[in-house]
């Protein structure tokens, strides 16, 4: 069997084995170069990690580097999706917007304003992908110690302390893009139209093709949701941070979503058992 590689790819917004001043900066002081601010997730939850090597159900036995944090879209991708909308005009950015009635919420919205009063705006959804699985934390802690050779045993440690099955078995959840992502865009984007606002959706292009094979929506001239792509080349740029760019902008009507959407019952299957599963731990609870 052949030897696993190490979990992660980036840690703190640059290749995890970089060695320049910015990226030691930033591996020292735990910052998020995307968000230009501490890092979110670290602070939270104790990792730092950007993304991580897997090999999907899609991509045939290849390993590919998936983004899984949220943030490693902020930055250019969002800034990029931004200018697409509103060229060079002077524009403020408004983070998680959340609308009260009905119960919604956006990950950014920009806005442009004339003598106080907004006269446009785009709402913006900026998309990672899940982690399933055991996790990758060992791994991370295995960095953090600069320890890499012997990541593979931090792993060991754990399942022995939580007793459970010596493995490294996290992965990347490919269907929650499909089954969560894919009905937000429906739902938000039907309520932007109503007000007339478009919606921006940026995200990997890998998960992205695979949310467009389940639901093959067409382009069209006259559209209201614009997904804007970006993806590894593989390289890594001077200043040790992966390069991530742009891979495809792809735009729809929400007439033309929602009717390939629904064409392929899975979707709506996922939002059912999601319901029932509700209702049902309510009933349990009495």
């Amino acid at each position: 069997m052949a030897k696993k590689p190490f979990p992660l790819i980036e840690t703190f917004g640059f290749h995890h084995d970089a060695r320049t001043a910015e990226a030691l900066r930033h591996f020292e002081k735990k910052l998020c170069p995307f968000a230009e601010n501490p890092c979110e997730k670290f602070r939270q939850y104790g990792f730092g990690y950007c993304s991580v090597t897997y090999s999907a159900a899609d991509d045939a036995g290849q390993q590919f580097t998936y983004a899984v944090c949220d943030h490693r879209v902020d930055g250019k991708p969002l800034s990029l999706a931004i200018k697409d909308h509103f060229g060079e005009r002077k524009v403020e950015i408004v983070p998680e917007v959340v609308l009260r009635d009905p119960r919604t919420s956006f990950d950014y919205v920009a806005v442009e304003r004339k003598n106080g009063a907004i006269v446009d705006a785009i709402a913006i959804e900026t998309q990672a992908i899940d982690l399933r699985g055991g996790g990758v934390g060992p791994a991370f802690q295995a960095w953090l110690n600069k320890d890499l050779e012997n990541w593979r045993a931090y792993f060991t440690a754990e399942a022995a302390n939580k007793s459970r099955s010596d493995t490294v078995a996290y992965g990347v959840n490919m269907a929650n893009i499909y089954k969560r992502l894919g009905l937000q865009v429906a739902t938000k984007g039907s309520l932007l139209k109503a007000m007339g606002i478009k919606l921006y959706v940026v995200m990997q292009d890998r998960p992205f093709q695979y949310l467009r094979r389940r639901v093959p929506f067409e382009e069209t001239k006259d559209w209201d949701i614009t997904f804007m792509t970006f993806d590894y080349t593989g390289n890594v740029a001077d200043n040790g941070q992966m390069e991530f760019k742009p891979a495809a902008t792809v735009r729809t009507s929400l007439e033309n979503y929602t009717t390939a959407l629904s064409s392929d019952r899975r979707a709506a299957d996922a939002a059912k058992e999601d319901f029932f599963r509700i209702v049902s731990s309510k009933l349990a609870r009495g």
